[in-house]
């Protein structure tokens, strides 16, 4: 059974909002997928470091959720550094929907890792 995690402007889980940008997401949607990807269940939970964290604080809160893995739409390096060192693998570039993200992260539509370059 995966954990995979996904970013989100909203409590709406699956049928939610993808959040563009990691570190500043209201919301995350943890996934539990079955070795025939698909999806057994799914958990909303709230950002508790939405509006201020410290480096190294999100990486840890969504690794001690479980996660295997972390899907957003972007992603700073650092924080891709964190989940590096937590062994969970970094996945970036999103479509609009939480549900539609995951289908095609699971279609292998959606890999790999395109890092941010701003500073907040």
């Amino acid at each position: 059974m995966r954990k995979i995690v996904l970013t989100a402007n909203d409590d709406r889980g699956l049928d939610g909002a993808m959040s563009m940008h990691f570190g500043h997401c209201t919301h995350f949607v943890l996934a539990s997928v079955d070795p025939n990807n698909q999806v057994t269940s799914t958990e909303v939970h709230v950002n508790p470091y939405a509006e201020r964290h410290e480096p190294g604080q999100i990486p840890e809160f969504i690794k001690g959720l479980g996660a295997d893995v972390v899907v957003a739409g972007g992603m700073g390096a650092k924080a891709v550094q964190w989940f590096q060192q937590l062994g969970v693998q970094v996945v970036t570039g999103a479509r609009s929907g939480v549900g539609e993200t995951l289908d095609a992260y699971l279609a292998g539509a959606v890999s790999g890792v395109s890092e941010c370059n701003h500073e907040h």
